[in-house]
């Protein structure tokens, strides 16, 4: 078998040298390092991973609890999770718990028995039991989206009432005046902040209850199906729509246009997450996005933080959404 004396040996430096290189620590010539990559290619070195974390209790992996992996929105934050801890130097244990709290507590226990340096996840929901668990007190945590309210662990998430006061302002400046709502589970707090953003702002601009339609969906294109059907029985078109994602606004034209109705003409829809989807769906879709990339990696930075013991001036950090305006709004109809 290869070791690291082998690779110090063809490339004519020391095994001190060789580690740093290996590890990224401290201060190596460029002309030094490419020596030890080109003699760790030829001789095809792998480092002995189990030995290197039984010595210095480092297994360079973390944790990630997935409320469901199907979501496009967790497959999507999943992946840029990924990419931030491999820039870290880690490695990921994903862990698709599919909207069961019992599970999520067993795997949480799982990561720990694999000695996973930190975790990092999005509640399941208010139900969760990893809000008082043992052993969150003994690994650096830090939780995604899916927050409590006045949560006092380190936490990362959109701006969530911001992100429903978007959507509001952007159809009230088109010149509506009669709104519905297809909301996320209530027991979530996302979709609570959301509804609190929206309603607030069209509230405040004089807009009255009697004029605003609020149904529960799930998040899922069925969700935004069975939500438009329920506002179309109340509602006669035009009015304008906000969805609490994407997935649930696709549901939500799908079944307008199968009841006659034209989407912007007599139906504005707005979504939120900004899914890839939202380009090629026809009408491409106005949408509330998500930085996924900067919830990701703040989530990463803070949870290294946390890891190597330093000190956090800021443990609860939230990012803006911002607008993308599509064909999906536009100025309602006259009656």
């Amino acid at each position: 078998m290869v070791s690291i004396k082998d690779v110090a040996k063809l490339a004519g430096v020391s095994v001190s040298t060789v580690s740093r290189v290996i590890n990224k620590r401290g201060k190596t010539s460029k002309e030094t390092e490419e020596k030890v990559w080109r003699a760790i290619e030829i001789l095809q070195y792998r480092p002995n991973l189990l030995a290197r974390s039984l010595r210095s209790q480092k297994t360079k992996l973390l944790g990630l609890l997935v409320p469901d992996i199907d979501s496009p929105f967790f497959a999507r934050l999943a992946k840029y999770i990924e990419e931030a801890a491999y820039q870290k130097g880690y490695n990921l244990i994903l862990c698709n718990v599919g909207e069961d709290p019992k599970r999520e507590k067993d795997y949480l226990e799982v990561l720990v028995q694999r000695q996973v340096e930190g975790i990092i996840f999005p509640r399941v929901s208010d139900e969760s039991l990893l809000v008082r668990i043992p052993y969150l007190s003994k690994i650096p945590y830090v939780i995604l989206d899916r927050t409590l309210e006045k949560e006092e662990a380190p936490t990362v998430k959109l701006d969530n009432i911001a992100a429903g006061m978007l959507a509001a302002t952007h159809l009230l400046k088109l010149g509506h005046r009669k709104f519905a709502c297809i909301t996320g589970p209530q027991k979530i707090s996302v979709s609570r902040e959301r509804l609190e953003g929206f309603l607030t702002t069209l509230i405040q601009a004089g807009i009255s209850v009697e004029n605003i339609f609020v149904v529960e969906g799930d998040f899922k294109i069925d969700g935004g199906r069975k939500g438009m059907e329920r506002i179309l029985d109340h509602l006669s078109p035009p009015f304008a729509l906000f969805c609490m994602n994407d997935m649930m606004a696709f549901g939500a034209i799908q079944v307008a246009r199968e009841r006659g109705w034209q989407v912007p003409r007599d139906i504005s829809v707005v979504g939120l997450d900004n899914n890839p989807l939202c380009e090629v769906f026809s009408p491409p879709l106005t949408t509330v996005a998500q930085p996924f990339d900067q919830i990701a990696k703040a989530g990463i930075t803070l949870l290294c933080k946390l890891i190597e013991g330093k000190k956090v001036r800021k443990k609860s950090i939230t990012v803006l959404p911002y607008l993308v305006t599509r064909q999906s709004t536009a100025p309602p109809r006259e009656q």
